[in-house]
């Protein structure tokens, strides 16, 4: 099973870039797999640098190959499994993910891989696994996609995963030896943060976001019982850092409180980030049992200083609640994250200094602020194909005044960003201030994230 590299000169350069987390994806159907009888590889190319004699070593050994697929790394999907197929042509390669639950047809087109998967991928592997056995056909399985000598066809409907708690944990001891969580704690070392989810979908409806498209429009979350189970496992694994992944945690305040209840009653030894929340889900008694619990960082999707930007995204929150909800994580002792995007259709240059401004307001100790880009299956990008100034080909178009799709050019909408970056981290008083909630904290690895989250989000600016 394969995770791409996330970037295309990853394909040929030897530069390592340490993942942000586990492929969750491919651990969950690998633990499938392996509880079916099967033996599974994981190479992360997003964790390591690509080795292309790794790669075919691997492939040389295996029965089938499994790879996620996202619509940003679909030219280093479709590179990899070419030259799988070059080397081992009769090998069947599976693809799942994003792009797969948005496009499956064209993601099978694309990629020239034989079967693909939309939705769940739990419940079909070991069907799937069948068919290639000649034991099932292809045409009984749900959700699927796949390619004859007749041309592409399709199983049944998608079935989705109704009890999520019926899934098996995933199989981190596949990736172990692979070092992630660096931008939360530059002293972790390989096999000591993971990550979680504790539900699927996306409850919420931000128009720049496609998540409520790959989910299938469906929110499904597991009960608190069974969310613990696991972290009691990942403790037993040995990890000290686990992230809760999900598109938006917590969504429900009410399971939050018996979760974290639950984890500090269980006195499990754990630090944990949150990687995307709402300010809108801000509560003081939560965060004081998040804090307890372990919980140390906490990121935010901002998106902008201004009233009129957020109510075009349907980000349904104010600038007030923003403000509230950032200094509540700051006064609850939280590493708080925010991210901004610049380049609404109808953002000028002081709609970006107004929310450069409000941003340096904030007790934020990290920023990023990223030009729009519009993603196949969010409501904007259906928009703009809808009124031709986006091809349905293309899956992920950075707002361009030559497009039609805002003020500015590309160029000029990047240089804004950088320069706002480099304006919010070029206050001496920001990194006196950090250095003090550090002291307080008794945790240096406050300053540490810091320095690896600036690096890291430059990185993806440049890329």
């Amino acid at each position: 099973m394969i995770y791409p590299p996330p970037e295309q000169f990853f394909i040929k350069g030897a530069r390592v870039f340490y993942g942000l987390s586990p492929p969750l994806g491919l651990l969950y159907v690998a633990k499938m797999l392996e509880n079916d009888g099967d033996t599974v590889t994981i190479l992360d190319f997003s964790a390591e640098p690509f080795d292309e004699h790794k790669l075919i070593t691997a492939v040389r050994f295996a029965d089938a190959v499994g790879m996620t697929v996202l619509s940003p790394s679909l030219n280093e999907a479709k590179s990899l499994i070419g030259l799988i197929k070059q080397q081992s042509p009769d090998i069947p390669i599976i693809i799942g993910g994003p792009h797969c639950a948005l496009l499956p047809e064209k993601a099978l087109e694309e990629t020239q891989a034989d079967i693909c998967v939309q939705g769940d991928g739990e419940t079909v592997i070991a069907d799937i696994k069948q068919a290639l056995d000649k034991k099932k056909d292809f045409t009984e399985i749900p959700g699927i996609a796949y390619r004859t000598t007749s041309g592409i066809k399709y199983g049944p409907s998608v079935q989705l995963i109704r009890d999520l708690n019926t899934i098996p944990f995933p199989a981190r001891h596949l990736v172990k030896h692979y070092v992630y969580g660096h931008e939360y704690n530059p002293h972790l070392k390989a096999g000591e943060f993971t990550s979680i989810t504790t539900s699927r979908g996306c409850p919420y409806t931000c128009r720049f976001c496609s998540r409520g498209s790959i989910s299938m429009q469906r929110y499904r979350m597991r009960s608190t019982e069974n969310i613990l189970a696991e972290l009691k496992e990942i403790q037993q694994q040995g990890y000290r850092h686990v992230a809760f992944a999900d598109d938006c945690f917590p969504a429900n305040t009410k399971q939050a409180y018996a979760l974290f209840d639950a984890i500090t009653n269980e006195n499990l030894n754990l630090k944990f980030s949150v990687t995307a929340t709402r300010v809108d889900l801000a509560d003081k008694e939560l965060y004081k049992k998040m804090r307890q619990a372990g919980v140390t960082h906490i990121q935010f999707g901002l998106e902008s200083g201004n009233q009129d930007v957020l109510d075009f995204y349907h980000k349904q929150t104010t600038v007030d609640t923003i403000k509230k909800a950032v200094h509540l994580s700051h006064e609850t002792g939280f590493f708080t994250i925010g991210s901004f995007i610049f380049g609404a259709p109808f953002e000028t240059k002081e709609h970006f200094n107004r929310t450069l401004l409000f941003g340096k307001s904030l007790p934020l100790d990290s920023v990023s602020f990223l030009p729009l880009r519009y993603m196949i299956g969010s409501e904007l990008w259906n928009q703009a194909v809808n009124e031709g100034k986006i091809s349905e080909k293309e899956y992920l178009v950075p707002a361009d005044k030559n497009r039609g799709l805002g003020i500015y050019t590309k160029e000029v909408l990047f240089r804004y960003c950088m320069n706002a970056q480099r304006s919010f981290y070029g206050r001496p008083t920001f990194f006196v201030n950090l250095l003090k909630k550090s002291l307080r904290n008794n945790d240096m690895t406050y300053v540490q994230s810091y320095l690896s989250i600036v690096f890291s989000s430059i990185r993806g600016i440049f890329s």
